[in-house]
Order: structure tokens, then C-alpha cells, then sequence
């Protein structure tokens, strides 16, 4: 982001965590708008419920939403397809952005799977192939299989970033090709290790621990789980009008009240 943009963002995540409210937005002028926004795939259950909410007090603002990976939906946002982005990875520093909300990153297993939870460490060690036995890391004689998302999702950019760091994924693991196939792809296997944004965990596959902490909404909004990351919304130049007027609603109480039903909101009431 340019210096003055990262600023703006920085100053939005400040205020998020030291006010007890961010100002309302603004209620839209007259008339019927459309706003085209895409998601990334672990943003998409987000964007998809801040639509439905806000179109229900602002029957005259509907929603043109696209979703895909990471790197297609930056290109086709620097492409001027559309003028937002929501994502749970950004990377160029090009771009405004402000924060919506975080989320962590859960590692996923079969529900039939006993482990408990694991260290970053050993986590690492798995994904670069290193362990490829649950024995080896306090679970049951079983080959562990491990599932990646695609190059170029967010979410693996980020599991990258806090996990992985310079190393490179075992090129044996399969590949997920969406948070909805991560999910399914270990509901199926049973010595199967995934991860996935948080608004995806479902009883199909069994969230575990990382370091000693549980993945919930608290221990993501206190800076406690290690696998976090920030909700931006993104674009090529600072939102006007409706833009501006729907990114402030996400802001505001009940806009974040929205964002906590998946997620982990910026402020809590």
C-alpha cells in the first residue's frame, strides 16, 4: 500500500482496538446503486452476509459479487473490473485499504483423528515433509496426508507467512483448490491435515489446537492464537459515495456485530 494508504489503515485498526464505537455511516442519498466487490474464497462467507445486512436497511444498494483466488481477483480488481476487494491476504503496495475485521487460520483434521493440537514447529515439520506419521507428533499410527490450497490463494500466502516462513510445502501434498473443497478433502480422509480461514470450520472436520491456544473469536480478538490475519477491504483509490458509505457501515457497531457471526470483529460491543 502507499505510505499514506497503509497509514489510513493503520489508524482505522488502531481506533478499532482502543474505541468502544466507530461514527455510523452516513445513510446513502437517493437513488439505486449497485456495488460490484469481489472476495477471495475465505472472505466470500463475510461479504456475503455484509451484503444481505445492509441491503435489508438500504433497499436501494444491491450487490454484484465475484469470488476466486487471491492473485485472479487482484488482477481483475488491478484491471479495473471492480473497484473493491475483500481478503484475508494482501500484499501489493499499491493499493488503499482499510481493516474489516481478522481471522484466524484454522489447521483442520479428521474428526475420527485424536490429536489434541500441535506446536508451530511441529506443523512446520509436517507441511515441509518431515513428519509423515501421527505417532511422530503424539497422535495414532497413521500416514499423515497433507492438503495445501493452490498457489496463489491468500489464505496459503498466509499460512506461508506465519507457518512456513521461506520453506517450500512437501510437493506430496494434494491440493485444495477452494476453502470448500479444504474442508471436504479432509472430512473424507481420515490421517488428512488442512487449514482454512475460520468461517469454514464445520463438525465435517475438527479445528485443533496451535501452540496451547484454541481457535476462537477471543483468542483471535486478544492477540493469542499464533495463526492470525487481517479482513481488508481493498481498491485502487479511497471509496466515495455508496463505497464509502458501505465500508463505514462495516465499521460501525452494528456492521462489526455482523462481522463477529463469522469472524473476529475489529470492536466488540
Amino acid at each position: 500500500m502507499r505510505q499514506t494508504k497503509r497509514a489510513l489503515a493503520i489508524l482505522a485498526l488502531t481506533l478499532a482496538s482502543c474505541s468502544s464505537q466507530f461514527v455510523p455511516a452516513s445513510t446513502p442519498t437517493s437513488g439505486v446503486a449497485t456495488l460490484r466487490v469481489y472476495a477471495t474464497g475465505a472472505a466470500l462467507p463475510l461479504l456475503n452476509d455484509l451484503a444481505a445486512y445492509y441491503s435489508r436497511s438500504n433497499p436501494t444498494i444491491t450487490f454484484d459479487v465475484e469470488s476466486g483466488s487471491y492473485r485472479v481477483m487482484l488482477e481483475r480488481l488491478m484491471q479495473g473490473s471492480a473497484p473493491f476487494l475483500l481478503t484475508n491476504h494482501l500484499a501489493s503496495e499499491n493499493l488503499w485499504a482499510a481493516p474489516l475485521g481478522q481471522d484466524g487460520i484454522a489447521v483442520i483434521v479428521h474428526p475420527s483423528n485424536p490429536i489434541s493440537g500441535l506446536t508451530t514447529e511441529q506443523l512446520r515439520r509436517i507441511y515441509q515433509g518431515h513428519v509423515g506419521n501421527w505417532r511422530d507428533v503424539g497422535g495414532p499410527d497413521m500416514e499423515i496426508v497433507v492438503i495445501s490450497r493452490e498457489d496463489g490463494s491468500g489464505t496459503r500466502a498466509e499460512f506461508e507467512r506465519l507457518v512456513m516462513g521461506a520453506r517450500r510445502t512437501t510437493r506430496s501434498a494434494q491440493i485444495a483448490p477452494s476453502s470448500a473443497a479444504m474442508v471436504a478433502s479432509v472430512s473424507r480422509q481420515p490421517g488428512s491435515i488442512g487449514y482454512v480461514s475460520m468461517s469454514y470450520v464445520d463438525e465435517t472436520a475438527r479445528s485443533v489446537w496451535v501452540d496451547g491456544v484454541e481457535l476462537t473469536p477471543d483468542t483471535v480478538y486478544n492477540n493469542i492464537y499464533p495463526l492470525r490475519s487481517t479482513l481488508y477491504i481493498a481498491g485502487l483509490s479511497e471509496p466515495q459515495d455508496y463505497y464509502l458509505n458501505f465500508i463505514a457501515w462495516v465499521q460501525s457497531q452494528e456492521g462489526q456485530m455482523v462481522v463477529g457471526q463469522r469472524y473476529t470483529p475489529l470492536l466488540r460491543p
